[in-house]
């Protein structure tokens, strides 16, 4: 069997030594029946090993049958004990030391600064919602969809590259998005170099302009790579020519 625990918390029972003589009185006799029942062996509690203490003091203690994980306690009238019932989970938030670690014991997060594991969910907040509230990936979803897509059901698909670039002389990107380098392949012949690879398979628009009559188009318009597509150039019917002014995006 294992040993009841005395305990007091605050605002529920008195601390020993305050004047309450039966409260006192009941605290000792308790830790004098525990150091018999399941200490006999030790030095400091012999006084009390004698049959004579051990009835008087089971005479003022209740049963002990099944009350392994109860609190035995002093009862209202501070002259007797009584058990109050605790379960495992009780004596462990009442052993935590705060209420942090009472979070800890029940798996709940912190306040200042959660992480949270496995896959929590939320409440999806009403389409248009411009609050505080916590966005979910359903949300957030529709939301894009919303905002990019034309009233319609059919997908979203997203520019995974684009730039817009000086074909003529030093070869010179105006500005650029998951492009890293244009490379100078000859009399118009371009390669766009990714900064992160793109599996093949995509669309490449290509559109010129700036110098009169170029064109971009033909059986070797584009030649697609993961890490870069080769564009060409040049004057319509004729041979390859540099541009002024090319742009190109990839969608897939």
């Amino acid at each position: 069997m294992t040993a009841p625990v005395i305990r007091q918390f605050a605002g529920t029972i008195p601390d020993k030594g305050q004047s309450q003589t039966a409260f006192d009185t009941n605290v000792d006799a308790f830790l004098d029946w525990q150091a018999l029942q399941f200490a006999p062996d030790l030095v400091a509690f012999g006084t009390f090993a004698s049959n004579t203490a051990a009835a008087l003091v089971a005479a003022n203690l209740p049963s002990l049958t099944g009350r392994e994980l109860d609190a035995v306690r002093v009862n209202a009238a501070g002259d007797g004990v009584e058990f109050a019932d605790v379960t495992a989970a009780g004596w462990a938030l009442l052993d935590d030391a705060d209420a942090a670690a009472q979070r800890v014991t029940l798996g709940a997060v912190g306040f200042a600064s959660p992480a949270f594991t496995g896959t929590p969910t939320a409440p999806t907040a009403a389409a248009a919602t411009n609050t505080t509230q916590i966005a979910t990936t359903a949300y957030t979803r529709n939301a894009v969809a919303d905002v990019l897509n034309a009233p319609a059901s059919a997908p979203l698909y997203a520019c995974r590259a684009w730039v817009n670039f000086n074909g003529t002389g030093t070869v010179g990107i105006r500005s650029s998005g998951n492009v890293s380098s244009i490379t100078d392949n000859g009399t118009g012949e371009y390669r766009v170099n990714f900064s992160t690879a793109i599996s093949t398979g995509y669309a490449a628009v290509v559109a010129v302009g700036g110098t009169a009559g170029i064109v971009s188009g033909g059986t070797d318009n584009i030649i697609a790579a993961v890490g870069s597509v080769d564009i060409f150039t040049f004057i319509a019917g004729s041979s390859p020519a540099d541009c002024s002014r090319i742009s190109v995006a990839i969608f897939r």
